[in-house]
């Protein structure tokens, strides 16, 4: 009887989907070859298993690009054409460099890295593309927020809207209420000179941030809330400023910025162009950003650039208020000292200018005043 071949599963742990583990791969797959050799039908057996689980935990995969789906948990949700063309063309030239990631599901996969190579192999008419595949994570909103959120190129109003979500969703606060309830706790703790215990969370232990935020005095919903975002290594109060303020933007310069590129700084710009800033009805309003938004991204103007566009539009529709006059009001005073008295005492002659002067200021000031 053969002897009894140890298992040899747990030598093949460290195994990794990643393309930085040639070599080990390499070298594994040379132990299996040669133990193969003795034969064994039960090492056979093993092989067999092993095989099955190298290549699925560090083996890249050709995956037909048509059984992806869209990961719906996915931050990014503005992805320009053209960045989607340029990147084609890089592909076309110099093949595909790093592979994306995938969860199988099924008999297809959910896209989990990799949106923009996707994309562009869609667009080359690509028939499959190269991925490693990772299991289903138990948390998937929040792990690709996580894998998302500090990219520098994520914009403002897509990592707003993500954000928005994953705080709502780990604090139980509707996601409406979370900027003004933010705004709200922020600006008590500013007037209350206690702001500044905020500097400096973002490094600190979970419990050190408990700790602190849990001494500012504020109700339930409020500590849920700085906690929430100093889990997701957040700042608040710049959070309050950088990003809440993308969710209240108006329609056209959302848009914008997911299908143009506007940036968030210009776009905060472009919304002071507001009916109630123009005191105009929106439809003119609107007609205003657009256009100037239109001459923004043609002339990469920069924010210095697009506020003094936004300056000199306002101009154009609101009225400067009419300085006080020094003469009209020593006028005022001076015929309010004209007392009966006064009035009596005055000639005739006097008292008949007087009052043709007055009829005739009156007759200008109504054709002013209409």
């Amino acid at each position: 009887m053969p002897k009894k071949l140890p298992t040899l599963a747990s030598r093949f742990d460290r195994a990794v989907s990643a393309t930085g583990e040639a070599r080990e791969i390499a070298a594994l797959q040379a132990e299996i070859d040669q133990l193969r050799k003795s034969q064994s039908p039960e090492l056979e057996k093993q092989l067999a298993t092993l095989r099955g689980q190298l290549e699925a935990q560090s083996g890249e995969h050709d995956i037909e690009v048509s059984s992806i789906d869209y990961n719906p948990a996915q931050p990014r949700r503005t992805i320009s054409v053209s960045s989607i063309q340029t990147l084609a063309r890089t592909l076309e030239k110099d093949g595909q460099i790093t592979p994306i990631i995938l969860i199988p599901q099924g008999d297809r996969y959910l896209l989990w890295d990799g949106q923009r190579r996707w994309e562009a192999a869609k667009f080359l008419e690509w028939r499959t593309i190269r991925a490693v595949i990772a299991p289903m994570p138990e948390d998937l909103h929040r792990k690709a927020l996580l894998t998302f959120i500090h990219h520098e190129d994520l914009n403002p109003l897509d990592k707003a809207e993500a954000i928005v979500k994953e705080v709502a969703s780990s604090s139980d606060i509707e996601e409406q209420s979370i900027p003004v309830l933010l705004s709200t706790v922020l600006r008590r703790l500013e007037r209350q000179e206690q702001a500044q215990h905020l500097n400096g969370l973002v490094d600190k232990p979970f419990e050190k941030q408990q700790k602190v935020i849990s001494q500012l005095g504020i109700h339930d919903n409020e500590e849920k809330l700085l906690l929430a975002f100093l889990e997701l290594v957040l700042h608040p109060p710049s959070v309050r400023s950088n990003l809440m303020p993308m969710l209240s933007l108006p329609a056209d310069l959302k848009q914008a910025i997911r299908d143009r590129g506007l940036k968030g700084a210009h776009a905060l710009a472009l919304s002071g162009l507001s009916a109630k800033n123009l005191k105009v009805t929106d439809r003119v309003a609107t007609k205003e950003r657009l256009e100037a938004t239109e001459k923004v991204l043609e002339e990469e103007l920069t924010v210095a650039k697009t506020r003094e566009i936004v300056r000199e539009i306002k101009s154009k529709f609101t009225k400067p208020k009419p300085s006080q006059s020094k003469a009209v009001k020593t006028t005022v005073q001076k015929l309010n000292k004209l007392n009966d008295t006064s009035l009596k005492e005055a000639s005739r002659e006097d008292l008949l200018k007087l009052k043709t002067a007055l009829e005739n200021k009156l007759s200008e000031i109504e054709s002013i005043l209409s």
